[in-house]
């Protein structure tokens, strides 16, 4: 059993379906593949049908332009998604450190273990920085490279890349030579092969005809002689076919090395190009790398120095110290003591309060608890009256009114000080119009 599974697997693919076949029974067959990038040496220069040299296969080498050209903005897309993940973590960070200060304010924690709470925060909003800053230099320095390159790089015209374009031409014109010859040879080799069948059913029809015991001996006779002149035919035309198939393969060899030297001209170009792309990506991906390596970035120890540092200096002891003064036993306290009944007094009391160019007078007094609406209308216009000149209430208001240098002038031309300050000995006359008044003229 082991020999016929090994003699299966050594058996090699004579077609698709027998290729079909031997996979799903399990056997590994030999047949050509494709190259990939994981096969040997020898498997690149394997022959096949997909073969660079065949009539139209550079087509996979030009499509490398516009793969370049795609790849260019995919990589774009690639370093704009990293630097919007970029910008929403260092937006997160913020928004996180914003609503924990808050809350640290607001909470119960204090003194220095609250300042070792907020280093935290600081840390987040310092990174949050740092995170903006690596989002910066993607889009001001990578994706700008890689835009400019491309612009300088690819071409674009009506249909397609001017570059694609141009190397397509120039493949074309190198192969269109040999691809004459290889329709020629294709040509020959299908006449030559549609010969020798003919050559082989003249053959059995000629054995066919002198076996056949149907016919009389004449009819025998003639119909093999028939068959003899066909088959006598078909070899000279097997022959000559023979012949224009071996010149057109002569012909197509001897042209070959010219054709390999006019593909492989071309080809280097197209390297060239695709070996430029290559190296300006590499390049590309170390700006990337540096522009995420934050652990280069000078600033980032320092933030976490200084984090460590502000944790380091939480002291509980100090922290104690400190409720102990603001809200333990160390604060001052009123002890209680003996006191006298305050006097009881129904007169208003006033003192005078400074003010930019007069004294005012502010009515001390204990104020009930409730008041009816009555009292409190009396009360207004009580204020309302002391507000107003003496003149218009006379002596009602003069044990109300607060001294005053200011003077008055009403509608008479009359000027006066207070009446209270004069009747007390600090008010004077004043001069209105060029009139002067006494004492004796003030009235109330």
């Amino acid at each position: 059993m082991a020999k016929l599974r090994s003699r299966r697997r050594a058996r090699k693919c004579e077609g698709k379906m027998q290729h079909m076949l031997h996979f799903f029974g399990g056997a590994v067959c030999e047949c050509r593949t494709a190259m990939s990038h994981h096969s040997d040496e020898q498997a690149l220069l394997t022959v096949t049908s997909d073969s660079f040299w065949e009539p139209g296969n550079y087509k996979r080498t030009t499509r490398r332009v516009d793969d370049g050209h795609r790849l260019c903005s995919e990589l774009q897309a690639l370093v704009q998604e990293r630097a919007d993940i970029e910008k929403t973590y260092a937006k997160s960070l913020r928004g996180w450190a914003k609503k924990w200060n808050d809350l640290i304010e607001k909470g119960p924690e204090y003194g220095t273990m609250e300042a070792a709470w907020k280093g935290g925060m600081v840390e987040a909003e310092r990174l949050s920085d740092l995170h903006l800053s690596v989002r910066d230099r993607l889009v001001n320095d990578v994706i700008a490279q890689i835009k400019n390159w491309q612009k300088d790089t690819y071409h674009k015209s009506m249909i397609q890349l001017k570059e694609r374009k141009e190397m397509d031409e120039a493949f074309k014109k190198a192969q269109k030579p040999w691809a004459k010859l290889l329709q020629k040879v294709e040509r020959t080799r299908l006449e030559y092969h549609t010969a020798c069948k003919q050559e082989r059913t003249a053959q059995n029809q000629e054995r066919n005809a002198s076996g056949d015991s149907s016919l009389s001996p004449d009819q025998r006779y003639i119909l093999v002689k028939k068959m003899a002149e066909r088959v006598a035919k078909c070899r000279d035309d097997v022959s000559k076919n023979r012949d224009k198939y071996q010149a057109a393969l002569a012909e197509i060899t001897a042209y070959n090395p010219r054709y390999i030297e006019d593909m492989t001209t071309v080809f280097d170009r197209c390297q060239q190009m695709e070996a430029q792309r290559l190296t300006f990506f590499k390049d590309v991906l170390f700006s990337f790398h540096k522009c995420l390596d934050i652990s280069k970035e000078p600033t980032l120890p320092q933030i976490y120095e200084e984090f460590h540092h502000t944790i380091n200096n939480a002291d509980h002891q100090k922290d104690l110290k400190w409720w102990a003064n603001n809200h333990g036993v160390n604060m001052a306290m009123a002890w209680p003591q003996f006191e006298d009944e305050p006097p009881e007094t129904t007169e208003p009391r006033y003192k005078y309060l400074p003010a930019a160019a007069t004294a005012v007078l502010a009515r001390v007094t204990t104020r009930p608890r409730s008041i009816p609406i009555r009292a409190l209308w009396s009360r207004a216009q009580r204020r309302f009256r002391r507000a107003l000149p003496t003149i218009c209430f006379g002596d009602e208001r003069e044990s109300r009114v607060a001294p005053s240098d200011t003077t008055s002038v009403y509608n008479d031309g009359r000027c006066y000080n207070v009446a209270f300050m004069v009747r007390h000995g600090v008010g004077t006359v004043s001069r209105a119009d060029g009139c002067e008044k006494n004492k004796d003229s003030i009235g109330t």
